[in-house]
């Protein structure tokens, strides 16, 4: 019976994980960011950050992000898609990109309603532009209600000291039946978030737990984590008014591996 058990999700390393990570490289794998038929090199540990597609360098958490975009993207338009290309190149679709680098927002930059930001700091407002990028924060974005078809972020979340109010800022932005497509730090056998850092009324920072940070191209030091989120996450996003479902991914054929595949698709209801 306990393979009938959906959560918590234990952990498992399949015996093609195994076998990709003694190689260390996939012959072949078709990229749902680039839509090309390419190998897979540098294949680490972490798989999830790793397993790079030679042809976009899309890694795997990139590649999960894409492939529930274009299936999310699908049921909209009613349209095949596969990859970005395909995306890119059939859909009048308002979309916002949370991050303005890497192989998502490159292949996304060509659509005629794409709009992208990074967030510089408090001593920004949204809607500015810094350095030749648009600056916002999630917690109080520049755009109007019920404006964007799309939002997609990928492992932003947790370093937002509020996210929840980010995710009312998102679903106050969102078109009905929009959708908000993301990735963030997930424990798959817990039931609630782990707050790990915040910011008190002053906008002092306060540690609960031994800092964390992730890599972050615009910060040398990196990006604090504040929170690792859990189911608690679904049941406060059902309260913001969004019907959230979590993908649970595996596909190796799309360079898809490791047992922490894990998209969330937020539809605006």
């Amino acid at each position: 019976m306990h393979r009938h058990i959906k959560y918590p999700i234990y952990p498992q390393t399949k015996l093609f994980d195994r076998i990709a990570l003694k190689i260390g490289a996939l012959p072949v794998i078709f990229c749902p960011v680039c839509g090309n038929i390419a190998p897979v090199i540098a294949i680490k540990e972490n798989l999830r950050e790793s397993c790079l597609c030679v042809r976009c360098k899309s890694s795997n958490r990139q590649r999960q992000l894409a492939y529930v975009l274009c299936k999310s993207v699908a049921t909209l338009t009613k349209k095949r898609m596969r990859c970005l290309r395909d995306f890119v190149s059939d859909t009048d679709l308002v979309v916002y990109n949370t991050e303005c680098i890497r192989t998502i927002h490159n292949n996304l930059s060509r659509m005629k309603n794409y709009i992208c930001s990074e967030y510089f700091g408090p001593q920004y407002k949204s809607g500015e532009v810094v350095n030749g990028m648009l600056n916002e924060d999630l917690m109080d974005l520049s755009f109007d209600d019920a404006s964007i078809d799309i939002v997609l972020s990928s492992d932003v979340l947790e370093h937002v000291p509020q996210p929840y109010d980010a995710h009312r800022e998102i679903w106050r932005v969102l078109k009905p039946n929009g959708r908000h497509i993301f990735t963030v730090p997930f424990y798959q056998t817990e039931f609630l978030d782990e707050t790990r850092a915040v910011r008190d009324e002053n906008g002092e920072l306060r540690l609960i737990k031994e800092p964390q940070y992730h890599d972050d191209p615009l910060r040398p030091e990196g990006a604090l984590v504040y929170t690792i989120f859990s189911l608690q996450m679904l049941v406060e996003m059902e309260k913001i008014g969004f019907r959230t479902n979590l993908y649970h991914l595996y596909k190796p054929r799309y360079g898809i591996l490791g047992s922490n595949a894990i998209v969330f698709e937020a539809v605006k209801i």
